[in-house]
């Protein structure tokens, strides 16, 4: 890449201060004017949302006030039609009382039968359970009863104009009906299996006084089918027992027509009786015939909409803001008294909030027209600073040239010094003369040019130095691993076991060390220690160590002494003299191929890994005091009994205590797990499996302790 000159430099610093010092300038301008902007944006957004949360709340208070009192007036209005109709049904039964008291003294009224040739004429009509009335039972009770002819048709007319039919019905099983506008009746009719007659009935069997019964909807077959409710009354004869009951019909479709007068700019209407099931709305369902389906007041999904109908149902009056069918709408409700039910009037939020969303917009129109105009003059101020931009930019690179001039030139002087020394002309003598910090760099460089030369000459000898010391660590590396067992298999004669093992060191030469050898014909000896300390010292301590150990086990294979007494002798040996302090863990296992016996000794080393049934487990041993740490000190032998097949895994404590980039230790339970894991394996691929687990876990991390392995297995006796 190629480099800048000191003149360009100059002069880029000096147009980057302007272009720096403008555009510091511009963005605090900008920043002023965007915080106007911003002020303006905010103050519009606030005074719309002022503008349209004071219109809300009045249009609301005004619509849900509004709503409300039509919705009692709905109340009101229904209540006082509901209440003339129970009067009339009250009215009658007590006349037909009278009747019954009176009926001693009363004659007989001939009542025609339900028949087509009074199509369209108004006339009472008989009709009984068994298609005839006059047998003994009940022809005298139809004759008194004839007697509410007169009553029935003089009243009629006078009835509230919702009603459609007046009619008795007996315990008897005979219906009286007077109907203005039904072509013909049934004459087969058992007036008690009706939902009006049997209602009213448990009222008076359940209590002293008999009390008037309001129907849910139903579909009239007398009717054509349409949808109606029945206001009914029962009442009584001269020995107070229950005789019968008067009902009174109320059309739907007239409930409808009253409900909904003048609700259209309200809202729509909707009356629910006790049990949810909407009794009027401008809106019922009708079936493909055109007759009225009664359904349930209840939406679903709707739980805010499904609340209000719970509160209607409990009599309650109020009004609420709903979502209903996927819209938002005010809904006000009042009860109904005289029958429990309850009348709502429901108008959509959007139909309120009009004029507010006109509002909204108006205000929306004009915050644009504001900001359109503090844009411009933004960028009125944007083309003033590109302008005074471009001057003050022409201005620094004509001083800066002019000044860059001065400097450069002892600069270029002292690059053509450097560039000699840099070449190896470490004689090389800078000599400027400008009386500033430019004159006191070159005596530096002449100064450092003096120095370097001498520091060359002294790097010449380290070098070699270190040169000689590493071929001498060289040496010794090569003399440890001599040292150390390194042919496998070592013994191919001997079938009955199998050994494998392996050093790591942390540094060039290391202080761990392990070692196999038959101390008799079938005893097998096998040794895994660790050295405190690393490097050369725990090296040639490892080596008097190793050697001592092997000297006193094998002993000309003649007197070889158990574990226990050859880590005793050693120890007294390596205590005697041993002025640094060091002092070696070991542990040492005599193997008795005949019997698969294994006497060992622990001299404070990590206990091995006894592998049977193809699972590890850490052996229990008693650790022991380490070897050259107390002359005198007593060892205690252990003894394991293996089977074919059985392993040890001796180790030292590199393996546990390795570390990855987060100082997270490798473990023994990580090690036991890897052991099980690759214990079926031959011990080489075994071991290797073993220290590749290692290395993954480190992941790259510096080894900072010796790693041993001396795997073990017993195959068979002779």
């Amino acid at each position: 890449m190629k480099k800048k000159s000191v003149e360009r430099k100059i002069l880029s610093v000096a147009v980057g201060i302007s272009a720096i010092s403008l555009v510091a300038f511009c963005c605090v301008a900008f920043r002023g004017l965007y915080v106007v902007r911003a002020h303006v944006l905010r103050s519009s957004a606030q005074l719309g949302e002022s503008a349209v949360a004071n219109s809300s709340r009045a249009l609301e208070r005004e619509a849900v006030g509004r709503l409300l009192d039509r919705a009692q007036g709905h109340s009101r209005f229904i209540n006082e039609r509901l209440t003339g109709i129970a009067k009339d049904a009250d009215y009658f039964a007590g006349n037909v009382t009278e009747i019954y008291k009176n009926a001693e003294v009363l004659s007989p009224v001939y009542i025609p039968y339900a028949a087509s040739e009074n199509k369209g004429k108004l006339a009472v009509w008989l009709a009984s359970a068994g298609g005839v009335a006059d047998y003994p039972r009940i022809r005298g009770e139809v004759g008194i009863l004839g007697n509410v002819k007169s009553s029935f048709v003089s009243n009629a007319n006078d009835m509230e104009t919702l009603t459609k039919s007046l009619y008795l019905g007996t315990e008897s099983g005979f219906l009286i009906s007077y109907d203005r506008f039904s072509d013909d009746k049934n004459r087969v009719f058992d007036p008690r299996t009706q939902q009006w007659y049997k209602g009213a009935a448990d009222i008076c069997k359940k209590n002293d006084g008999c009390g008037t019964y309001w129907t849910d909807p139903y579909n009239d077959a007398s009717s054509d089918g349409k949808l109606l409710v029945t206001c009914s009354h029962p009442f009584k004869g001269a020995d107070g027992a229950l005789k019968g009951v008067v009902g009174i019909d109320l059309f739907i479709e007239d409930l409808n027509t009253v409900v909904n007068v003048d609700s259209g700019k309200y809202g729509h209407a909707v009356v629910v009786n006790t049990k949810a099931m909407i009794i009027a709305s401008s809106d019922m369902k009708r079936q493909p015939d055109g007759v009225f389906e009664a359904t349930s007041a209840y939406v679903e999904g709707d739980a805010e909409y499904n609340r209000v109908i719970d509160k209607m149902i409990s009599g309650e009056s109020g009004s609420a803001k709903v979502k209903a069918s996927g819209r938002e709408v005010y809904m006000a409700y009042a009860s109904i008294p005289v029958t429990g039910w309850s009348v709502a009037l429901m108008r959509p939020v959007s139909d309120v909030m009009g004029p507010v969303n006109e509002n909204s917009a108006a205000i929306k129109s004009m915050t644009k027209r504001s900001l359109g105009a503090v844009n411009a003059a933004i960028i009125s101020v944007l083309l003033a600073f590109v302008v005074n931009f471009a001057l003050i930019t022409a201005a620094a690179v004509y001083l800066a040239r002019r000044l860059s001039a001065k400097i450069s030139s002892p600069i270029v002087t002292l690059e053509a010094g450097l560039a000699r020394i840099a070449s190896g002309e470490l004689d090389t003598r800078i000599d400027l003369k400008t009386g500033d910090e430019i004159e006191q760099l070159g005596d530096s460089v002449n100064a450092m040019a003096m120095e370097l030369k001498q520091y060359i000459s002294n790097l010449q000898h380290i070098t070699a130095d270190k040169e000689r010391i590493s071929a001498e660590l060289g040496v010794a590396t090569k003399i440890q691993e001599s040292m150390l067992p390194r042919v496998f298999p070592p013994f191919p004669h001997r079938k009955e076991f199998d050994i494998y093992a392996s050093m790591r060191p942390a540094k060039e030469v290391g202080g761990d060390f392990y070692d196999f050898f038959f101390v008799e014909e079938n005893t097998i000896a096998v040794i895994v220690a660790d050295v405190s300390g690393k490097g050369v010292p725990a090296a040639l301590f490892m080596v008097v160590a190793k050697t001592l150990i092997k000297n006193n086990a094998q002993c000309d294979w003649k007197c070889a002494g158990s574990p226990k007494e050859v880590f005793e002798k050693v120890n007294g040996i390596l205590c005697d003299g041993n002025e640094t302090g060091m002092f070696v863990t070991a542990f040492m296992g005599y193997l008795d191929i005949d019997t698969g016996i294994f006497r060992y000794v622990n001299a404070g080393h990590t206990p091995p890994i006894l592998i049977t049934g193809g699972k590890g487990g850490t052996v229990n041993v008693k650790p022991g005091f380490v070897l050259a740490g107390l002359e005198g000190t007593r060892y205690t032998e252990g003894e394991l009994s293996l089977r074919p097949g059985d392993g040890l895994f001796l180790y030292t404590d590199g393996i546990t205590e390795a570390v990855n980039a987060q100082n997270a230790l490798f473990g023994q339970a990580r090690l036991i797990e890897a052991v099980n894991k690759y214990a079926a394996r031959p011990l080489m691929d075994f071991t290797d499996a073993i220290r590749q687990e290692i290395d993954e876990f480190a992941d790259g991390a510096e080894q900072a302790d010796d790693i041993t392995m001396l795997a073990l297995r017993y195959i068979s006796k002779q």
